[in-house]
C-alpha cells in the first residue's frame, strides 16, 4: 500500500472518530435538555432520540442502557465544572483569592447551566458522579487535616457551597454580592477550624 493510500485511511479513521464523538456530544446535549426538571426514570429513549433527531437504536448503540446515558450526562457536567475550577485555581494567588475564584466558578456555572450544575452534584443518581464526589470529599478532607475530622468538615464545606450557590441562582441576588457572601462564609468557617485544632492546608497548587 502506498503512502497516499495509508494517509487516506488514517484521515478517514480520524474523521470517523471525530464524527462519532460529535454525535455522542449531540446525544448528551439532547438528553440533558429532556432530563431537565423530570425524573430520569420517566424519560424514554424515544424522547431523547426525537430531541436529537436520530433513531432510538442509535441512542442504544452509543450508551447501551439508561444507566450508561445517565452517567454520560452526569460525567460531562462534573468534568466541565471540575475543569473550570482547576483553570481558575491555576491563576490565583493566595488562599482567599483561590476560594473566591472557586466560588465564582460555581455561581457562574449554576447560573449559565442550572440543570448541568445539579447533574454535576449527582442529582441524576449516576454512580460515577457519586464516586467523583467521594473522591473530592477525600481530597478536601485530607486538606483539612485528614481523618474523620477532615471528612466531616469537607462534607460541610461542599454541602454549604452547593446550597448557597443554589440559592444564588435566583436573579434577585446580584452575582458579585452572592460570590462575596459565600466566600466570606466559607473563609470564616475554615479560619475558625484552628480554634478546635484543625490546621487547614489546601491542596491546590497556588502560593500561600
Amino acid at each position: 500500500m502506498n503512502e497516499r493510500a495509508v494517509s487516506d485511511q488514517v484521515g478517514e479513521r480520524r474523521r470517523t472518530r471525530l464524527a462519532r464523538e460529535e454525535r455522542r456530544a449531540l446525544l448528551v446535549d439532547a438528553a440533558t435538555r429532556v432530563f431537565d426538571g423530570r425524573d430520569p426514570s420517566d424519560v424514554t429513549f424515544e424522547e431523547i432520540a426525537d430531541a436529537a433527531g436520530v433513531s432510538r437504536a442509535l441512542v442504544y448503540n452509543y450508551f447501551g442502557d439508561r444507566q450508561g446515558l445517565l452517567e454520560a450526562v452526569a460525567r460531562r457536567s462534573a468534568d466541565q465544572l471540575d475543569r473550570q475550577v482547576r483553570d481558575a485555581l491555576s491563576t490565583t494567588r493566595g488562599r482567599r483569592s483561590a476560594l473566591h475564584e472557586m466560588v465564582r466558578v460555581h455561581v457562574e456555572f449554576a447560573r449559565a447551566d442550572p440543570a448541568g450544575y445539579r447533574y454535576a452534584w449527582g442529582t441524576l443518581g449516576a454512580p460515577v458522579v457519586l464516586e467523583i464526589r467521594d473522591k473530592i470529599l477525600d481530597e478536601v478532607g485530607r486538606a483539612l487535616g485528614g481523618g474523620e475530622d477532615g471528612r466531616v468538615v469537607a462534607t460541610g464545606v461542599l454541602g454549604s457551597l452547593q446550597e448557597m450557590v443554589r440559592h444564588a441562582r435566583d436573579d434577585a441576588v446580584e452575582p458579585e454580592r452572592a460570590i462575596d457572601l459565600i466566600t466570606a462564609f466559607l473563609a470564616g468557617g475554615l479560619a475558625a477550624l484552628e480554634e478546635v485544632g484543625v490546621k487547614v492546608t489546601p491542596t491546590w497548587s497556588v502560593p500561600r
